[in-house]
C-alpha cells in the first residue's frame, strides 16, 4: 500500500529543499525525496560560525541576489548560514579581453551594502535542511531513486527503485537538468549545447579580490573570479569551447592555475590551487511545459542557462517563490491547489521570465564569443557605452539584485 503524502517533492537540492521550506507553514504533508544522503548536510560543519581553513570551502558555490536573500530569510533560511561562509560583494568588473570594453558595478552608487553574495551551494542547502527541523509535517527520504510515475484519479503515484510506493496530490520536479521527473512525465525539453564545459575550482592568489566579482571575456568564453569569505581566495568559473576544453581536462592542478592565470591576465598575481578542478559541459535546456495533470518542475528541472552571469539558481529560488505563493492564495480561497487551470499562472509567469533571462546569455555568449571586427567593436562600443551611461547601468544591476 502507498504511503501517502499530501505534496512530493523530488529532489532535496537548494531548490528543492527551499520548496519544502516554503510550504512547510501550510500543514500540507510535505516529503522530500533525494537520491543521495542528507548525513552529511546534517552533521557537517556547514553551519559553524568559526571561520574556514581555505581547504574547507566547496568549488561549488551560487552567487545569491539581495532580492532572493530576503526571501529565503522569510524562510528562516539565510539568517541561519554563518558569516564565515558569506562572502558579499561589493563591486562587479567585467572586461572584453579582445578590446578597450569594459564596465564596473559598485553597490555605493546605489547606496546598498553589496551587490550580492557567494555561498556554497552545500551551504545553502545544510541551511534549508536545518530550517525544516521545526516542522513535523516535513518528511525527507534518502536514497531514494524514482522508477515510475503515474497520474490518475487525481492522485499521483510514485513507485521507487527499492519497490516502495508513495502517493500524493500533487508532485514537484525539483531533480535538476537530467531531471528523471520530468523523463518519467513524457515532457520535451529543448536542449542546445553552448559547445562549452565550465571549470570550477578555488584557488588561493597572491593579490586581493577587494571584495569584487570580476570576469573577462576571451574568445573562448568567459572567466571569473568570485571571492570567497578570505581576501585571497577566490572560487573560479571558466567557461571555455570544449574543443580547447579538452586540453586541459588531463592538466595537474598547478598546470591548470597556470593557464587560468594566464586567462585572467594574471591580475591576481600567483596562483595556487586548494580544491580539485571539476569539469560539466554546458546545455541550455528549456521545459516545453511546467504542469502536467498534477505535477509541476521547477529549477534546473525546467531551465538550465550560462553561468556567466550567475543566474541558475537564482531563477530557480523565483520559481519557488511564484509556485508556493500561488499555492498559498489557492489554500486559503479554499481553491484547489492542485488543479493544472489554477497553477497555470505560475507556468506563464515563470516561463517568460526564465525564457527571457535565457536568451539574454545566449546572446551575450554569442555576442563574445566572436572575433570578427564589426561584433568586437559592438561590443566594445556598447559596454562602455552603459559603463558610462548611469541610469542604464543602475536598472541593469537592479534587475540582477532582485530589489
Amino acid at each position: 500500500m502507498a504511503t501517502q503524502y499530501d505534496v512530493i517533492i523530488v529532489g532535496g537540492g537548494m531548490v528543492g529543499l527551499t520548496m519544502a521550506a516554503a510550504l512547510a507553514k501550510t500543514n500540507l504533508q510535505i516529503a522530500v525525496l533525494e537520491t543521495g544522503s542528507f548525513r552529511h548536510l546534517s552533521t557537517g560543519n556547514w553551519l559553524d560560525i568559526q571561520a574556514c581553513e581555505p581547504s574547507d570551502y566547496q568549488n561549488r558555490v551560487s552567487a545569491i541576489s539581495p532580492g532572493n536573500q530576503a526571501y529565503l530569510s522569510k524562510l528562516g533560511i539565510w539568517q541561519s548560514i554563518p558569516e564565515s561562509r558569506k562572502a558579499n560583494y561589493q563591486r562587479m568588473k567585467v572586461w572584453d579581453g579582445d578590446g578597450d570594453g569594459k564596465i564596473a558595478f559598485d553597490a555605493a552608487d546605489l547606496a546598498v551594502p553589496f551587490l550580492g553574495t557567494i555561498v556554497e551551494n552545500q551551504v545553502i542547502r545544510a541551511a534549508a535542511l536545518a530550517s525544516l527541523q521545526a516542522f513535523t509535517n516535513v518528511e525527507t527520504i534518502e536514497n531514494s531513486q524514482v522508477a515510475a510515475i503515474s497520474e490518475s484519479n487525481q492522485i499521483v503515484t510514485i513507485n521507487l527503485d527499492s519497490g516502495e510506493q508513495l502517493a500524493c496530490q500533487l508532485l514537484i520536479g525539483a531533480d535538476g537538468a537530467l531531471s528523471a521527473v520530468r523523463q518519467q512525465l513524457g515532457i520535451n525539453s529543448q536542449a542546445q549545447s553552448y559547445d562549452q564545459t565550465a571549470f570550477v575550482a578555488n584557488v588561493k592568489t597572491e593579490f586581493a579580490h577587494q571584495d569584487t566579482a570580476w570576469q573577462r571575456f576571451t574568445q573562448s568564453g568567459p572567466v571569473a573570479f568570485l571571492p570567497l569569505p578570505d581576501p585571497n581566495l577566490c572560487s573560479i568559473v571558466w567557461s571555455i569551447d570544449s574543443d580547447q576544453a579538452e586540453a586541459l581536462k588531463p592538466l595537474s592542478e598547478s598546470a591548470f592555475v597556470s593557464r587560468l592565470s594566464h586567462a585572467i591576465e594574471n591580475r591576481f598575481g600567483k596562483l595556487s590551487p586548494i580544491s580539485k578542478v571539476a569539469s560539466f559541459p554546458l546545455i541550455k535546456r528549456h521545459s516545453e511545459r511546467y504542469l502536467t495533470q498534477q505535477c509541476v518542475l521547477i529549477g534546473d528541472a525546467a531551465h538550465t542557462i550560462h553561468p556567466l552571469a550567475g543566474q541558475g539558481v537564482n531563477l530557480g529560488f523565483q520559481d519557488v517563490e511564484c509556485l508556493s505563493r500561488l499555492m498559498q492564495s489557492l489554500i486559503e480561497n479554499n481553491r484547489s491547489w492542485t488543479l493544472m487551470a489554477n497553477l497555470r499562472p505560475f507556468e506563464r509567469e515563470r516561463k517568460a521570465e526564465n525564457a527571457l533571462m535565457q536568451n539574454a546569455m545566449t546572446g551575450f555568449k554569442w555576442l563574445f564569443g566572436h572575433t570578427a571586427m564589426v561584433p568586437t567593436l559592438l561590443r566594445n562600443s556598447a559596454l562602455n557605452f552603459v559603463d558610462n551611461a548611469a541610469p542604464i547601468k543602475h536598472e541593469i544591476i537592479r534587475r540582477a539584485m532582485g530589489i
